[in-house]
């Protein structure tokens, strides 16, 4: 099963290349006035001293788009020909017209290239300007046409320099800046022909870079990549606030607003300002939940009310007045919410504040409750094809509401454990009958998705796009993904955001403004004492796969990658058949989370050696959720890579893709061999394709960029020598891999293992794999040998007579063995008769069913035993 998954892996990726190439997303995007001199953007022809040298013939062509924000002047192209001569392409601004480019020969004005009267500078053009010296002609062509015609005098022989944005040549420089996007630069020496080129599609981390035929390198300083705009989440503002505080997003105003105890505070989306409202009485943030919504009011626009299902009649609405700075309602309340986390929208169909689903005092709800803008309160619950849950997420259309997701159970009840589903509902605004799409396997992962999706429809079915996170982690993150309404098919988009979760005192939301093409991510949670923190941050669209880009340095290898996985597909479906053969021709089966059994007040591992102790503590142990390690300082890297400081701030969204990279290889290295990994094997890893002089600036950047991030949190340092670079923990810095190694090269000799010693392993294997989002070939090795270790290691605890009887702590050892081979059919028996022997029987069924559904959704076969046939078996 790992080949055939490995298969799906690289259809996925290759499939991904081919979506990825039918965009049109790149660029290199100029710094100009709103940085300092010191940090605007250069792109020099050639590097170093000399030009490019031509005889009769030259043209110089690029793409060129001027960005609609910023200050309209400056250079956009300065070429120096023979270090005496220069041609200047200029944006111009003057008072009262609309800007324009123009060329200047030396002091010669020679005129506009064109108007934006015309033709749309803000989009974009292609440039193409050609040296004919044999006719003493200078061309300018816009998008193919001939737009101007000039004499020029030269010698024969000649050499250009050929300077993009700022340039320090002497009798040159300047640091006026056009706001310029820039790709496409190409040269010919020849009519007709290209002999150099520049995509400048992909970031480049390098101040090195070769054109596409690697026969001249330019130089680069301060760019700004386009692309990276579309992978990697920007931190735009931090807000504080003295008490809980509520996001709510107001699509219509460009703006997201924040609800504290006594403040509103409205942040601009585009223009990253704020603007503040301070009122009284004050609100008891603490006895209400997210209980605010926008709504449109005829002649008003959009209009902030606060809801309230649980007050009396004529209470229900409070409306906000900006300019008095007053609620027509004091908002009071006298106990805590009883719809915490839960959905709230306006139907346009009936005019009314809809409220669904929630949590509180321990109880799960599918209500739907509605108010009308007049006050008219009508209360309902959902149908019952939708359980009792909250968490979920909503995405709405002018027609209906999709449900998605979210954590409860079929009870209702908080003491009847939480069920993590992952599945979507279709609301109709009309009626509001609600239909299931469709439903995966219960408690797969701990996943939920923020409140909001936002629904886009394409040719192919509806999409949605989200953030989703672990429910079951502190320090968590929150990643884009696009979620197929048809299928539930889910791919990552970009890269993570830090969120700090806190269950009902943390809040997260997603916004898309098509004005912009962007989206907006908000997150709010609780700091010190009643101190709460939000953060905005921002996205171009469309969102791209990092892994895409990856792959793209690889171009027309994919179908080589095809081939070669569909040989390694066949030599694994024998390798499977074989194991099979050797297993009592056993199937492997998928696997269920240890959420399934989670109950909220067990937890923990027991000692089998005290049959006294395991009897009076058998109420603690009859589950296990996976605790949250990451609230130390510490490098992380099981299910994921994450740094958090000494301050217990997550940091690791200062770390750049190739920061990350670097630092992992480093520390696999060191844990594997004691002394690390020599320059050599790093410059084959990462920079494979770099000069020497090039690997060595870009390794000596990044370390010391590492370095400096590593001080905040702990004592650490990554040195080198005799060639090597290895991880030195001096003080006591957390880093779950090196431990969970440590702790399985104790126990795997061992015949009997201490309780501390199984605590901790357990609590490091339900975390997962090896760094499971970073796909590159050269981590495989470390990931494969993590997980075989660990599923050696608890295969044999698991079946070990120290642990005979223990049906609680077998569950739990089989639960961590799942989160590695989600295919072990051992595991999954041995889950099954333990929870028979606890007299659990519906939560057996309900985990052998789940196991017979994906089953059939992997191998596309029904499973060929009944669940008293699959626990009998020996």
């Amino acid at each position: 099963m790992k080949y055939i998954r490995l298969l799906f892996y690289i259809l996925f990726i290759s499939k991904t290349i081919v979506t990825w190439g039918g965009e049109n997303i790149g660029g290199l995007s100029f710094r100009a006035y709103e940085y300092s001199k010191d940090e605007r953007t250069s792109f020099i022809i050639p590097s170093g001293n000399q030009g490019v040298k031509f005889k009769d013939y030259l043209s110089v062509s690029f793409d060129l788009k001027i960005r609609e924000k910023g200050e309209h002047f400056g250079y956009v192209c300065r070429m120096i020909v023979d270090n005496r001569n220069s041609l200047n392409l200029i944006l111009v601004n003057p008072v009262n017209e609309e800007p324009y480019l123009c060329l200047i020969k030396d002091q010669q004005y020679l005129g506009k290239i064109h108007s934006s009267a015309t033709i749309d500078i803000h989009e974009w053009n292609r440039i193409k300007i050609e040296l004919e010296y044999k006719n003493d002609t200078l061309y300018v062509r816009n998008n193919g046409s001939l737009i101007s015609k000039e004499k020029v005098t030269a010698p024969d022989n000649h050499s250009v320099k050929v300077c993009f944005g700022a340039n320090k040549l002497a009798s040159y420089t300047t640091s006026d800046v056009a706001p310029i996007i820039l790709k496409d630069v190409q040269i010919g020496l020849e009519p007709g022909s290209i002999k150099y080129e520049w995509s400048l599609e992909q970031a480049v981390s390098d101040t090195l870079l070769q054109d596409k035929f690697r026969q001249m390198t330019a130089f680069i300083s301060n760019p700004e990549w386009i692309i990276n705009s579309h992978m990697y989440w920007k931190h735009r503002k931090t807000l504080s606030f003295s008490s809980k505080t509520f996001p709510v997003p107001c699509e219509d105003q460009s703006a997201c607003y924040f609800i504290a105890k006594d403040r509103i505070v409205k942040y601009d989306l585009i223009r990253s300002t704020t603007k503040e409202y301070v009122f009284s009485p004050l609100i008891d943030v603490n006895r209400i939940t997210n209980q605010f919504l926008f709504v449109p009011l005829k002649d008003k626009g959009s209009q902030l009310v606060y809801y309230d299902f649980e007050k009396p009649d004529g209470e229900n609405l409070s409306f906000f007045n900006f300019q008095t700075k007053s609620w027509s309602i004091p908002i009071q309340r006298k106990r805590q919410s009883s719809y915490t986390q839960h959905n709230r929208f306006f139907n346009p169909k009936d005019s009314s504040i809809v409220q669904i689903l929630g949590y509180g005092f321990h109880l799960y709800t599918r209500e739907l409750n509605r108010i009308s803008l007049s006050g008219e309160v009508i209360k309902g619950e959902l149908p019952d094809v939708i359980t009792p849950r909250y968490l979920s997420a909503i995405g709405k259309t002018d027609s209906l509401v999709y449900i998605y997701g979210g954590l409860g159970n079929d009870l209702g009840k908080q003491e009847y454990g939480v069920v993590h589903y992952k599945d979507l509902y279709k609301l109709n605004l009309n009626d509001y009958s609600l239909e299931k799409k469709w439903a995966m396997p219960e408690n797969l992962c701990d996943e939920v998705a923020a409140s909001t999706l936002i629904v886009d429809e394409v040719e192919k079915g509806e999409h949605a796009k989200g953030l989703f996170f672990s429910s079951g982690r502190f320090l968590s993150s929150l990643v884009l993904k696009d979620l197929n309404l048809e299928n539930g098919q889910e791919t990552v988009l970009g890269d993570t955001i830090p969120y700090t979760f806190l269950d009902v005192n943390s809040h997260a939301d997603l916004i898309y403004l098509a004005s912009e093409k962007c989206y907006y991510a908000v997150t709010v949670h609780q700091v010190e004492g009643n101190n709460y923190e939000a953060n905005i941050y921002s996205i171009a669209s469309p969102v791209l796969p990092i892994q895409n880009i990856i792959v793209q340095e690889n171009k027309g290898t994919w179908w080589k990658l095809l081939f070669v996985c569909i040989c390694v597909a066949g030599l694994g479906g024998i390798g499977w058949r074989l194991r099979n053969s050797r297993k009592h021709d056993k199937k492997e089966v998928i696997s269920i989370s240890q959420q399934d059994i989670c109950e909220k007040e067990e937890g923990g591992v027991l000692d089998i050696n005290s049959e006294k102790e395991i009897q009076e503590n058998d109420h603690l142990y009859s589950s296990f959720e996976a605790p949250v390690l990451n609230t130390t300082p510490g490098i992380y890297m099981l299910n994921g890579f994450q740094v958090i400081n000494r301050d217990l701030k997550d940091i690791t969204g200062k770390f750049t893709p190739i920061m990350r990279q670097l630092l992992s290889v480093i520390i696999l290295y060191s844990n594997q061999n004691n002394k690390g990994i020599s320059n050599i094997k790093l410059k084959e890893l990462l920079w494979y394709d770099k000069s020497e002089e090039s690997f060595s600036n870009n390794r000596s950047v990044n370390i010391r960029k590492i370095r400096l991030l590593l001080e905040e949190v702990g004592d650490t340092e990554i040195s080198s020598a005799n060639g090597y670079w290895y991880f030195l923990n001096k003080g006591h810095v957390y880093n779950d891999y090196t431990i969970a190694n440590q702790l399985m090269q104790k126990m795997a000799p061992l015949d009997v293992v201490h309780k501390e010693d199984l605590e901790k392993l357990l609590s490091l294997a339900s975390f997962g794999q090896l760094l499971p989002n970073m796909q590159f070939d050269w981590v495989d090795s470390f990931k494969a040998d993590y997980s075989d270790s660990m599923i050696d290691l608890l295969s044999r605890l698991r079946d070990s007579k120290q642990f005979v009887g223990n049906d609680n702590l077998r569950i739990q050892i089989s639960n961590c063995i799942l989160r590695f081979d989600s295919l072990d059919e051992e595991s999954v028996r041995v889950k099954c008769r333990a929870l028979v022997d606890l007299k659990r029987m519906g939560m057996a069924y309900t985990a052998f069913d789940q196991f017979t559904k994906e089953y059939k959704l992997i191998l596309n076969e029904d499973f060929k035993y009944s669940f008293e046939q699959f626990i009998s078996e020996v």
